[in-house]
């Protein structure tokens, strides 16, 4: 059964995830009727377990028949009729040969290059136009073909997504400001590093997210790690807002070491998956020091990092449900482990 198509509504927060057994959603979307029963089982006669309410965040694991398995807050699992939940952002990969351009408006023709992603990157879909996704990465945002995307998992959740008609489309806007802070590339920038688009709207740059740039952003801070730690910790428990840049109000987990770093005169890349690629230097796991950024993913792509605070720690902006938080260094499930670097 598909589930109900609707109208883009406010985007609740993404954890990249590349299987379908391990801990994070696919999808994510909103509760479309008053109240809706919570079953611990795909079933009608199973317990119900609590109820959610009109427009509350869900995050959906995978398709059962008629059902959908969400986590819950405590993280375990359970079930909703289909029919009942908007689904408005669903995880994909770039499936492409190269780097796939992303554009300010979804023709290539009329639509102005303002970045890439590589093979292999984890993007979130918000909906489609024609041929097109609007798709998102850490604060980045564009549009992109649909023939370069896949789904994550193996359910088609990207056939679950409203469509926008192109009239409802305005182009997208990036001030100078506001590439400086994400790292996009412009039309002048890209056209003096060798990328090359066609029509199909693939690149010819096979290195990295052209959303981050190949310089290190790093500079010598004066700030300490148990500064830092003891900065950091004063903005437990505010929000978590995917794309957000504010330590008060809502930041995602980039957005977060970003500013904690900044405040120590260190510049970082916009999105995890440049920061581990460009700023700092590699440590060991068994070195790891505090202040230290440390990165999740999987299949060896980067799609989370947080601030390692000693003791086996991390202090990070998780997800919506969490927000800024403390987690073990080396979770026993969600994203793996995969490196760390020092930037103090």
């Amino acid at each position: 059964m598909r589930l109900k198509k609707v109208v883009l509504s406010t985007l609740v927060s993404v954890a990249a995830i590349m299987v379908p057994s391990l801990a994070y959603g696919q999808a994510y979307g909103t509760v479309a009727t008053q109240t809706l029963n919570v079953r611990d089982g795909a079933k009608l006669e199973a317990s119900i377990v609590k109820q959610v309410g009109l427009g509350e965040p869900v995050e959906i694991v995978c398709e059962e028949g008629d059902w959908l398995k969400l986590i819950l807050e405590d993280d375990s699992r359970a079930y909703v009729k289909a029919e009942y939940i908007n689904v408005h952002r669903v995880l994909a990969v770039v499936n492409v040969n190269g780097g796939l351009n992303v554009r300010d408006y979804p023709s290539t023709e009329n639509g102005k290059v303002i970045g890439s992603f590589s093979n292999g990157d984890e993007i979130s879909v918000s909906y489609s136009v024609g041929d097109w996704y609007k798709v998102s990465q850490e604060g980045f945002e564009g549009y992109v073909s649909k023939d370069y995307v896949k789904n994550s998992t193996e359910v088609d959740f990207l056939s679950y997504l409203p469509n926008k008609r192109l009239t409802e489309i305005e182009r997208m806007t990036v001030t100078q400001e506001e590439a400086q802070a994400i790292m996009v590339e412009t039309d002048n920038s890209s056209s003096n590093n060798g990328s090359t688009s066609s029509n199909n709207g693939a690149s010819s740059n096979s290195g990295s997210s052209s959303n981050s740039s190949n310089q290190n952003y790093t500079s010598s801070g004066s700030g300490t790690g148990d500064a830092v730690v003891a900065y950091a910790k004063q903005f437990l428990g505010n929000p978590y807002v995917y794309g957000g840049n504010s330590l008060t109000n809502g930041v995602d987990c980039s957005g977060f070491t970003s500013q904690i770093m900044r405040n120590f005169g260190i510049s970082l890349n916009r999105s995890s998956s440049a920061q581990y690629a460009n700023n700092g230097y590699y440590v060991s796991s068994d070195s790891l020091q505090k202040g230290d950024l440390v990165f999740y993913g999987y299949n060896g792509h980067v799609s989370h990092v947080a601030i390692y605070i000693g003791g086996g720690q991390v202090i990070h902006a998780n997800d919506e449900r969490t927000g800024i938080c403390i987690s073990n260094v080396f979770p026993s499930g969600g994203k793996p482990y995969i490196g760390a670097k020092r930037v103090l």
